[in-house]
């Protein structure tokens, strides 16, 4: 059911429909709030997705360690899939994570695909206080809401600039991370 009034929605029916109706519902919302076009994305660590099965990745993805120096582990890093073009099989196991403990980030984004795995690319690194880098995670749905709550004012929109919503759903609670619009 969703909450107009805060930011997470809850939808206790079927996994698989009811995930469905609630992102759905999300980004139909999100599509006549803008007056661009805009599409769905899933963000997903590659190591959560399918689970006990050899990662390989599906169509309609981009992995964000390629062209990185850590390309060599791009099918074990973050994924960007662009939900609308991604085979049905593929939206059920978004669908699955996002029910599940592992979840999944939702993103919707009037960028095309390929510049936002671009942006998404760039902010992977991050520099600590005593200036080294270090991995920053928030492709992990599990952590996305924590590494939010510790930005800046500033850093809050200039990460998710690219967004107009960011969102993850874990145990088919889908919260609201970052509003952009």
């Amino acid at each position: 059911m969703l909450d107009r009034g805060g930011k997470k929605w809850r939808n206790d029916g079927d996994a698989g429909v009811a995930l469905a109706s609630t992102i759905e519902t999300c980004f139909a919302e999100c599509q006549a709030r803008v007056r661009l076009p805009v599409r769905l994305y899933a963000l997903v660590d590659a190591l959560l997705y399918g689970p006990g099965e050899p990662a390989e990745r599906p169509p309609a993805t981009i992995a964000l360690f390629d062209g990185t120096p850590d390309a060599s582990l791009a099918d074990a890093g973050p994924w960007l899939i662009d939900f609308a073009d991604a085979p049905q099989s593929v939206q059920q196991s978004l669908f699955a994570m996002g029910a599940s403990a592992e979840g999944v980030s939702w993103l919707i984004s009037a960028y095309p695909f390929p510049a936002l795995a671009d942006e998404l690319r760039s902010r992977l690194d991050a520099r600590m206080p005593d200036s080294r880098i270090a991995l920053l995670r928030f492709y992990d749905a599990r952590l996305m809401g924590e590494i939010a709550a510790l930005f800046s004012f500033t850093q809050r929109i200039e990460f998710f600039a690219p967004t107009f919503d960011w969102l993850v759903q874990i145990n088919g609670e889908l919260t609201r991370v970052h509003p952009h619009a």
